[in-house]
């Protein structure tokens, strides 16, 4: 009788605050069955005395039986936050780390109508032969063993009936639960939860457009070079938002009977593979696989590893792709100045206090190199630089997350695979792939060419300002104008400083604007449209620049002297 009057009261409380249309009442009712409801009261959205379990695994317990009876989209916000060690508490990521990724299957009744419907209504054209038992079922979807009329082997994945309905449904119930978190919780404003939901429901929508996932299979697919590493075939055309049909591998799951059969160079073989796969993928095409649990590996001949489920993928912009370099070499240097150079990149709003915050991560830093390198736990490391960004409000991005999370489920996958072999000597492999593209000149020669024109529109504004600042000159006015109490002879020293700097500034601009010019337009000096013309006016242009810049010294240095 309690428990029930305990369950309507929550229901009414969160009635009144929430949209009716919303699953929020019952969610919260769930919880507080379970025995949850500190989580609630924690976060601002229930306020009474509630059941409580006094023991934390207890309590982690009874919140992963809440999250399984919520459904697909809570069981897969468990999975999220068991990689959010920044946000919980080390015994809480362990017991969410358990939450089944398989569930009960759906009859095959039930996702035949979809298969057929994906496929024009007739399946039959394309399939022999469908097994009715699947091979595996998530929380998404479930895969189906198959034959093509060719004799192929596939797999099919289908998405569960009104799978999606329901998950943007709950997903819009948590952005409402987190924005009312947000307005009643310190806590909650703390952990940035309604950022938390955003990251978490830009990640489960990606994951559930099968469509978008055979996209970033096949691309993967044409980009990886590695002779060790086998991502599976797609049928690209035939993908839908409900069905994806690729390659079935027949290899082996990396299971301790599998490895037991592998020799120790084996098995470091197959880490080497997996680290290298990844970094290469990272740093060299911008995605990335981030779901890198032993799971999505099948073993197959000659040690070769297939690669499966691309549901979860990260893509870096090149100019992320720029930051996570500068970021792993200062790391890697153990340089706090140029980590938090790189790092203050991503704050916006320029309020943050850069003296304290390289004093954190010159303390995060120390508190690493205190211990060898084959003992540092790189998962922490990533947990502990969040905790110190969320601290002072920079906002990661979302990819950056992705990584972070790849990183911990590869650390337990080389765990598995070679757990006397520390990450860092398998890292280390690696780390010559990310130095070169650090110097990648193709890269480099590309940027300035993307910069010509920005460049070209500067040179087209240099005169107008030249002419400000000579008539200045001319007229007897220092370009700086400070209104200090100082001596003619100090006034007289700093005027000839402004001078020499506005030349120093000038030349500078104009080497890097003429040495760009240079190489962007000599890179296009093949086509049609660069001729030996064009380039006898750009370098025309350019030495008269320069002749103007050293007849304007000379000026500079009289004009000083006379003084």
């Amino acid at each position: 009788m309690m428990k029930e009057s305990e369950t309507m009261k929550a229901r009414m409380e969160v009635m009144v605050k929430l949209r009716p249309m919303l699953r929020g009442p019952e969610i919260i009712a769930i919880f507080i069955k379970h025995g949850c409801a500190s989580y609630l009261q924690r976060l601002g959205l229930i306020k009474g005395k509630y059941k409580k379990n006094d023991s934390e695994n207890t309590k982690s317990a009874a919140l992963i039986a809440a999250l399984e009876e919520l459904g697909p989209t809570f069981v897969k916000l468990g999975q999220f936050l068991s990689t959010r060690g920044d946000e919980l508490p080390a015994s809480l990521i362990n017991e969410l780390k358990k939450l089944q990724k398989s569930v009960t299957p759906l009859a095959f009744s039930a996702m035949k109508p979809i298969i057929d419907a994906n496929l024009g209504g007739h399946s039959e054209r394309y399939f022999s032969s469908i097994e009715e038992v699947p091979l595996g079922a998530a929380s998404i979807g479930q895969v189906h063993a198959a034959v093509l009329k060719s004799g192929e082997a596939v797999a099919l994945k289908v998405r569960r009936p009104n799978i999606e309905k329901q998950v943007k449904h709950d997903i819009e119930t948590l952005q409402e639960l987190a924005k009312l978190a947000e307005r009643n919780s310190h806590y909650a404003r703390e952990v940035q939860v309604v950022l938390l939901v955003r990251e978490f429901s830009r990640s489960l929508l990606t994951e559930l457009n099968f469509k978008q996932e055979a996209q970033a299979m096949r691309t993967m697919q044409d980009n990886n070079h590695h002779p060790k590493l086998y991502i599976p075939d797609v049928a690209i055309k035939l993908a839908t938002a409900d069905l994806l049909i690729q390659e079935r591998i027949m290899g082996e799951d990396l299971n301790k009977e599998t490895l037991s059969r592998l020799t120790e160079d084996e098995k470091e073989e197959l880490s080497t593979t997996i680290c290298e796969a990844l970094t290469m993928q990272l740093f060299e095409h911008g995605l990335f696989h981030a779901d890198p649990h032993p799971g999505n590996f099948k073993l197959l001949e000659n040690n070769v590893l297939a690669m499966l489920d691309f549901g979860n993928v990260g893509q870096l912009s090149e100019s992320l792709n720029e930051l996570l370099i500068d970021l792993i070499i200062a790391a890697s240097n153990r340089d706090a100045t140029s980590f938090t150079v790189a790092m203050l990149r991503l704050d916006t709003t320029n309020k943050i206090n850069r003296r304290a915050f390289e004093k954190d991560i010159d303390r995060m830093m120390a508190r690493y190199l205190q211990s060898d390198m084959s003992n540092i736990n790189y998962g922490q490391l990533i947990q502990d630089i969040l905790l110190i960004a969320r601290s002072y409000t920079i906002e990661i991005p979302f990819e950056f997350l992705q990584i972070g999370q790849a990183i911990l489920k590869l650390q337990d996958t080389l765990l598995i695979l070679t757990p006397n072999l520390s990450m860092s000597v398998i890292l280390r492999k690696t780390l010559p792939i990310v130095v070169k593209e650090q110097l990648n000149v193709t890269k480099m020669g590309n940027k300035v060419k993307s910069n010509a024109h920005l460049l070209y529109q500067a040179a087209r504004q240099l005169p107008v300002t030249i002419n400000e600042v000579l008539h200045q000159l001319k007229d007897g006015k220092p370009v700086v104008k400070m209104e200090m109490n100082m001596d003619d002879k100090l006034l007289q020293r700093i005027e000839k400083l402004t001078y020499m700097l506005i030349f120093g500034v000038g030349l500078l601009a104009f080497s890097i604007l003429t040495a760009g010019l240079f190489v962007g337009f000599s890179s296009a000096s093949g086509s049609a449209a660069f001729n030996n013309l064009t380039f006898r006016i750009m370098a025309i242009t350019a030495l008269t620049i320069v002749l103007f810049f050293m007849l304007l010294l000379v000026w500079l240095i009289r004009r000083i002297r006379k003084k």
